[in-house]
């Protein structure tokens, strides 16, 4: 983790959660493919969950998508389930 976000105590966001490190994971769009990159070293607030990432963290996040995510390359593959959200929708009439 770089030394500039090392040094936050408090939560930039909330204002009041602490920040730990973790690894996290995240889910990125690929023109039409959904990836998830894994072990993502961030600092994470306890109160609100929201993530910080270091300079050179967000520099290798640049260059995996810069490649395009190539299949090939991926550790594993996960299987994701798709919902419309229009179908929970109440049926309206249009004028």
């Amino acid at each position: 983790m770089d030394a500039a976000i090392d040094s936050l105590a408090t939560c930039t966001r909330c204002g009041g959660g602490e920040l730990r490190a973790a690894r996290v994971r995240s889910a990125f769009w690929e023109g039409e493919r959904l990836v998830v990159v894994e072990d993502i070293p961030a600092l994470v607030c306890a109160a609100c969950s929201e993530q910080f990432y270091g300079d050179s963290t967000a520099i290798v996040l640049d260059l995996l998508r810069g490649d395009g995510f190539p299949a090939e390359r991926a550790k594993s593959v996960m299987q994701v389930p798709v919902f419309s959200f229009s179908e929970r929708m109440p049926s309206r009439e249009e004028p």
